[in-house]
């Protein structure tokens, strides 16, 4: 904290570390889904752990080609549960907050910046049916594209979609920063308000989500990746079912009486 004659700055920063481990869980994982469908509680790992198949390339037609558990290609269709990799967790081990406030006379001025490092996420991906997808201009196209692209051909019904939204290839680190709060405010002078009959009145402006820096590729929100469902079929958008926090501005007036 720092005072001076008319000025005050106070200061407030906030550590938390998550550190967790599954002890027992009795659910066994017999088929590779069991192990895509949602945040994974498996013992040993980390709450909520997320497992991928391990991508290899496309192949001369633009069907997915995986590692199996020595390191051999094979088919998603033909993987088992040991052929996929622990990949992360969805939880953010480390959280932070930084609140700074600042007042000089009758202006007081405050900041809220926050930020989670430490999990990943599930890049949003074309699957080879879901053409609505922003990247299906990046997908395989005829012999060759497996050298320079990720994403599978586009068919009507495409078995990639069962498989390659879960590739390691996929998952990306879901840190961020944000600016959270931003409010100024005004006390209005007390010998104006003793006229009307008013004790206490202040103007302020306010603003939320104005400034994000995330560490995926996509610049999506992470906050929001946590409410979408991942899941498969050709109409299937994974980042964006739901829409991101977008910035809100608000003007307004107190008054005490």
């Amino acid at each position: 904290m720092l005072k001076r004659k008319n000025f005050v700055w106070n200061s407030q920063f906030i550590f938390a570390y998550n550190k967790n481990t599954v002890k027992e869980y009795n659910v066994a994982y017999i088929y590779p889904s069991s192990l895509t469908n949602g945040a994974i509680r498996k013992e040993g790992d980390p709450l909520d752990a997320v497992y991928a198949y391990r991508f290899a390339k496309l192949d001369e037609n633009g069907v997915a080609q995986f590692y199996d558990k020595d390191g051999k290609l094979t088919g998603g269709g033909n993987a088992k549960v040991d052929d996929l990799v622990y990949a992360g967790t969805l939880r953010p081990p480390y959280v932070m907050s930084m609140t700074n406030t600042f007042s000089y006379r009758q202006f007081d001025f405050s900041f809220m910046v926050i930020a989670r490092t430490g999990n990943v996420l599930r890049k949003d991906a074309f699957t080879g049916s879901n053409y609505i997808n922003k990247h299906v201009a990046e997908r395989w196209r005829k012999a060759g594209d497996e050298a320079h692209t990720i994403y599978p051909k586009l068919t009507s019904w495409n078995m990639d979609m069962f498989y390659f939204p879960y590739s390691d290839v996929l998952v990306e680190n879901a840190s961020f920063l944000k600016l959270r709060d931003v409010t100024l405010t005004y006390t209005l002078p007390q010998q104006l308000l003793k006229r009307a009959g008013i004790k206490d009145s202040k103007l302020y402006f306010q603003s939320r989500n104005l400034v994000m820096i995330t560490a995926n590729s996509d610049r999506r929100d992470p906050e929001i990746s946590e409410l979408n469902a991942s899941g498969t079929g050709a109409f299937t958008e994974q980042g964006f079912t739901t829409l991101p926090l977008r910035p809100e501005l608000y003007v307004g007036i107190m008054f005490t009486l």
